[in-house]
């Protein structure tokens, strides 16, 4: 029985140290994120929030100069004609961002390949959080009673894909796994 253990052990060693190293790299992503000694001296979402909110202004001050609304920014609040939505740590992008660097730091390949592909991805999943943040925002201004169902149902969803198939891409096109 130890044999057979061992000989299963041996052969799924690359899976077993692939989601084992996902799995540490998520926890210490997540504390990165939520332990209060890492977060009060280095608030990484709400960093990116205040970025992510500042980028959607810019974007829609521009929109609404050419179409004729006013839009303000007060610190993460972006804001028009009584409709206001803050960007939150949780809308920032961080955590689909934290979960698909896990997934490529983990992934069997070489080094150059992996920092490609963190490259790749946060590059993606941030653009993929500006247009959602501005479409959330026009969907909030100008077809209230569907912000709370696009907010909740579709765009998380949409940023989740997104990363999932990045991730995807980039693993089945610029990674060299082994047995390739």
């Amino acid at each position: 029985m130890l044999k057979s253990l061992r000989a299963f052990l041996a052969a799924q060693w690359l899976t077993i140290r692939v989601v084992g190293t996902f799995v540490i790299l998520i926890a210490l992503f997540f504390s990165l994120l939520t332990y209060s000694p890492i977060v009060e001296r280095v608030d990484i979402g709400e960093g990116l929030a205040e970025l992510s909110a500042w980028l959607s202004w810019l974007f829609l001050k521009g929109v609404g100069t050419i179409f004729g609304f006013p839009v303000f920014l007060e610190g993460r609040n972006i804001g028009s004609s009584g409709f206001a939505v803050e960007v939150s740590a949780a809308c920032s992008g961080a955590v689909p961002t934290m979960i698909y660097l896990a997934a490529v730091f983990a992934y069997p390949t070489r080094l150059r390949a992996k920092l490609s592909g963190a490259l790749l991805g946060i590059v993606v999943i941030h653009g993929v959080n500006l247009i959602r943040v501005v479409t959330l925002f026009l969907v909030g201004l100008f077809a209230n009673q569907y912000f709370h169902d696009t907010h909740v149902y579709v765009a998380q969803a949409v940023v989740v894909c997104i990363a999932v198939a990045t991730w995807l891409f980039w693993a089945g096109r610029f990674a060299d796994a082994p047995g390739r």
